[in-house]
């Protein structure tokens, strides 16, 4: 051990400042719960102590970043902490180990929290007045800030508003010197087996904090990127689930934004609450001032695209094809059910297709979405033989976690568009040709097709169309209708060199090219890829992939981040074997999931990432 004694430095103020920090180095794999605790034994005035630890569960969690497409408002009851004209809000929170205090100029001090529309000391909205000695900052020295929801620009947050004003509250929190929880709140009614995203927006109040080793304290802001020594205490937050730690915002450094943590958070399966909190895991003292606001829990919901996205036209009699296409930013969507509505879209019920017609009945699908430029996806055909009853109905698909949840409105996502069927039971030219099969095989890094027809008398030709991602068709050739009688086998090879994915459906047209019909649409897969790469995951300061390819050849790569947009983009020229791609300029990067793309001769490879702070 060692000796502290009065007057020693570090300093705090008039005193002297001990801390005592451990670190642990975890190789436990993703998933793994660890269980800490312990005591720390000291000395002082001759008399021995022991302080016990508090036991805490940390879970091994491979952060996976924010949802890009999140719905739904937030699940807690403090979400936004409400709003109104006074400064200071009246009703407290559940936050253990904390009191609630008035703002002033001299609080709230370590251990204390209030929450406020405006983070001065007596109702200044001006945050360019000086700072020590200032009777308008709390103690000379934290920033007179606005809350942050709804706020036109997420980093900025809004303008603090004047005594008597309506403004937003947040949650004031000058943080304890030990670790515990500020916050929590028991979160009821979700999905299981459903992905969460927990987060809220923070911000480090005080630039002004700090002092060195002698207690000296700075009566200006250092500036960014000045040592952390000279900017006190930076506030570090802790997410929990039941009472096990998830995420930890790592340090909040004074940048005079807000920023946005968290995490994503699955439910097990059959799990339909949870309690989330908030600790401080810093300690508290000179700095690890902080505001909070926007507490968010919300759903990652897939899209759903449909074909046709308008009105499907039909004849009476004839097959016709509704497709939907699912993506989603996680692969646990794979649960189906095609419904139908026969009162413009109010109400709806499950259909399924039997002996070629849409009748009604419980219909659930299981399907294993595949990863396609960065979000999971799958196709759904819905091929039926309309009659004239079925016209003016509406079809749309309903997608859930699990089966169960497709019948729970609250767990289940219908947001595709709604189909109208339209049947023409009269004056009705029709194409009598019908596609017997329609399959698909990927050989020599070539799409080949393959189909066969019955009655095939009125068509005049097969124009086979190709899109990358199942919405938007082009032509990429055209096969004439063969001679002979009874059922014919055709056979179409793609010139071009195939990207990773690609979907196909065939266009017949009649003899007087006035009708047309469409047949389902495929997807091919190519599982043999042409070249490897592998990427130190996560990565922090730089990130290197390794890249092999059979011969030499040019490389593009693109790093996007989890919203989609393309952050850095490389193309190099690599020779046949083993080379070393290395993207420096990374380190700025805010911690969470990537998409890194690498395109070679036509051919997609990806790989998630994580970024590590």
């Amino acid at each position: 051990g060692g000796v502290v004694k009065g007057g020693d430095v570090p300093k705090a103020g008039p005193g002297t400042l001990g801390i005592v920090a451990y670190q642990l180095k975890i190789t436990a794999g993703f998933g793994t719960t660890l269980h800490l605790g312990g005591n720390f034994y000291y000395t002082e005035s001759g008399k021995d102590y022991i302080y016990h630890f508090p036991n805490t569960d940390i879970m091994v969690l491979q952060n996976q970043g924010f949802c890009p497409n999140f719905s739904g408002a937030s699940f807690s009851a403090e979400s936004s902490f409400e709003n109104g004209n006074s400064q200071n809000r009246a009703k407290p929170i559940d936050a253990p180990g904390y009191t609630k205090v008035i703002i002033s100029q001299n609080s709230p001090n370590d251990d204390y929290y209030d929450i406020v529309n405006n983070t001065s000391a007596d109702g200044t909205t001006n945050n360019t007045v000086s700072f020590k000695p200032n009777i308008h900052r709390v103690f000379g020295a934290w920033d007179i800030v606005g809350d942050h929801t709804n706020a036109a620009n997420t980093s900025l947050g809004n303008l603090p508003v004047g005594p008597g004003t309506t403004g937003g509250y947040m949650l004031l929190v000058n943080a304890n010197y030990n670790t515990g929880l500020c916050y929590f709140d028991t979160i009821k009614n979700v999905c299981p087996n459903t992905y969460y995203e927990f987060s809220a927006w923070v911000r480090n109040l005080c630039g002004q904090c700090g002092a060195d080793l002698n207690g000296t304290t700075y009566g200006h802001d250092p500036g960014p990127g000045f040592n952390d020594k000279y900017h006190g205490v930076m506030p570090n937050l802790t997410f929990t689930i039941n009472d096990i730690d998830y995420y930890s915002s790592g340090n909040i450094h004074y940048s005079g934004t807000w920023e946005k943590r968290g995490f994503i958070y699955k439910t097990g399966p059959s799990e339909t609450s949870f309690v989330i909190g908030i600790k401080n895991n810093a300690s508290g003292g000179d700095g690890n001032d902080w505001v909070l606001d926007d507490i968010n829990l919300s759903t990652c919901y897939p899209n759903l695209i449909m074909n046709p996205n308008d009105t499907a036209v039909a004849c009476a009699g004839y097959p016709i094809t509704i497709t939907d296409t699912v993506k989603s930013y996680y692969n646990n969507y794979g649960n189906y059910q095609w419904e139908a509505s026969g009162d413009g879209g109010t109400t709806w019920f499950p259909v399924k297709i039997s002996g070629g017609a849409v009748v009604p009945g419980v219909d659930p699908h299981i399907i294993t979405p595949v990863l396609i430029n960065g979000l999971y996806q799958y196709h759904v055909d819905a091929a039926f033989t309309p009659t004239a009853a079925d016209s003016g109905f509406y079809f749309r698909l309903k997608v859930a976690t699990t089966i169960s949840n497709l019948t729970d409105i609250n767990c289940s996502v219908d947001n595709s568009q709604k189909v109208f069927l339209k049947v023409l039971s009269s004056k009705c030219s029709v194409l009598t040709a019908k596609i017997v099969n329609f399959s698909g095989t990927v050989l020599n890094s070539k799409n080949i097709l393959q189909w066969a027809v019955a009655d095939k008398n009125t068509i005049k030709k097969y124009e086979v169309e190709k899109s990358v991602d199942g919405i938007h068709f082009t032509s990429v050739g055209v096969v004439d209708p063969k001679e002979g009688k009874g059922m014919e086998g055709y056979t179409f090879t793609d010139p071009e060199n195939i990207s990773t994915v690609n979907y196909y459906r065939l266009k017949l047209t009649n003899q007087d090219e006035n009708v047309l019909s469409y047949s389902k649409t495929i997807m091919l897969y190519n599982k043999a890829v042409q070249f490897k790469i592998s990427t130190t995951n996560p990565f922090k300061n730089n990130l290197k992939v390794n890249v092999f390819l059979p011969e030499l050849g040019k490389v593009e790569m693109n790093l996007f981040d989890m919203y989609g947009k393309c952050l850095i983009k490389k193309s190099v020229q690599l020779g046949a074997g083993n080379s070393e791609v290395t993207f420096d300029n990374v380190s700025t990067l805010p911690s969470g999931m990537y998409i890194l793309t690498v395109f070679h001769n036509g051919t997609e490879v990806q790989n998630k990432l994580i970024k590590s702070n």
